[in-house]
């Protein structure tokens, strides 16, 4: 099973994720599916979405809300086994949980070549 599948079981079962709410897309007028199009070209997945709003550091930056996936944020959590595959991702939100308003997502090239040890 690849390691996206095991990711989103863990998910299913993680104490935390009714914290999060459900994840509501911002839909621009330029570009109705600009999230749902970034997700698939960058290989990010719902799951991964969630743990990074669930455990990811928290930082503001043009008055929208960043979730970026570390190895310190995701060190004491179940995710700690998929570190390599989580490191870097950032999603961009409007409004943070509960019921999150995304807007993006990305992987932060310079966290996810960063390894911490």
């Amino acid at each position: 099973m690849d390691a996206n599948r095991k990711i989103t079981r863990i998910v299913e079962t993680d104490g935390h994720k009714s914290e999060i709410g459900s994840l509501l897309t911002v839909e621009r007028w330029k570009d109705i599916n600009h999230l749902q199009r970034r997700q698939q070209q960058r290989a990010i997945s719902n799951a991964m979405i969630q743990v990074a709003l669930m455990y990811g550091r928290k930082g503001f930056s043009r008055g929208a809300t960043l979730y970026t996936l570390n190895d310190r944020s995701l060190r004491e959590t179940p995710y700690y086994k998929y570190i390599d595959v989580l490191r870097g991702l950032t999603v961009v939100c409007l409004a943070g949980p509960p019921n999150p308003e995304i807007i993006t997502a990305y992987w932060n090239e310079k966290t996810k070549r960063r390894v911490r040890k």
